[in-house]
């Protein structure tokens, strides 16, 4: 008879509850205060961990804030992969590639999501600000885009998938900003017509890096 040992699956479980009650937690608090204006001790509380658990799976209260507006724009991620995956896969090439791309940001729905990461980032005060800017945040989510989208091609190499993806999210952290700064974040109809204009301008401009040669 053979018994499988467990442990390490229940180490691994145990670990990953832990991760998912820390950053439960600091999103509350956010949602709550609505700015990262915590201590660990606060966020260790209300997660019902140790402060040492904190640091076990977080290398600072800066990290825990990033990697929550993180999991905040891996829902988009979700909902790219849903847009992506609806739409037949185009011929591979960097230029069709590119177009599958514009179409699936023209169909989510990131104001909010900025609106939301810039609350956050830009908040006042020494408790749990966060030093990075949405850029980084975007950055963070390029890996999970170039996964998605590589499995789309076998035409260019995963490492032509990924400075396209890079350009991208480079550019909507741009865009991010540019949109921020003109309208203050609000959801009405007229920022959301600003940032169609802002996206619009964006694919324009990187498209063009990669129109066929004539």
């Amino acid at each position: 008879m053979t018994f499988q040992n467990t442990a390490p699956d229940r180490r691994a479980e145990l670990k990953a509850r832990y991760r998912q009650a820390i950053l439960d937690a600091a999103d509350a608090l956010i949602r709550e205060r609505g700015k990262p204006q915590f201590s660990v001790d606060e966020l260790a509380e209300r997660a019902d961990v140790s402060r040492r658990t904190v640091f076990n799976h977080f290398a600072s209260l800066d990290d825990v804030i990033m990697t929550t507006c993180t999991r905040m724009l891996s829902a988009t991620v979700d909902e790219f992969r849903a847009a992506t995956a609806s739409s037949p896969a185009g011929d591979g090439s960097s230029e069709g590639l590119f177009d599958e791309i514009a179409t699936a940001l023209r169909n989510i729905d990131l104001p909010p999501v900025v609106a939301y990461l810039a609350g956050i980032l830009t908040a006042e005060g020494e408790n749990g600000r966060s030093q990075h800017g949405i850029s980084d945040v975007f950055t963070r989510t390029t890996e999970q885009f170039s996964t998605e989208m590589a499995a789309r091609t076998n035409a260019i190499d995963e490492f032509e998938v990924a400075i396209l993806l890079s350009s991208v999210m480079n550019g909507i952290a741009v865009v991010s900003g540019h949109w921020l700064a003109r309208t203050g974040g609000a959801l009405d109809a007229v920022s959301r017509t600003v940032w169609n204009e802002l996206l619009d301008r964006l694919i324009v401009t990187i498209r063009t890096g990669y129109a066929p040669s004539h």
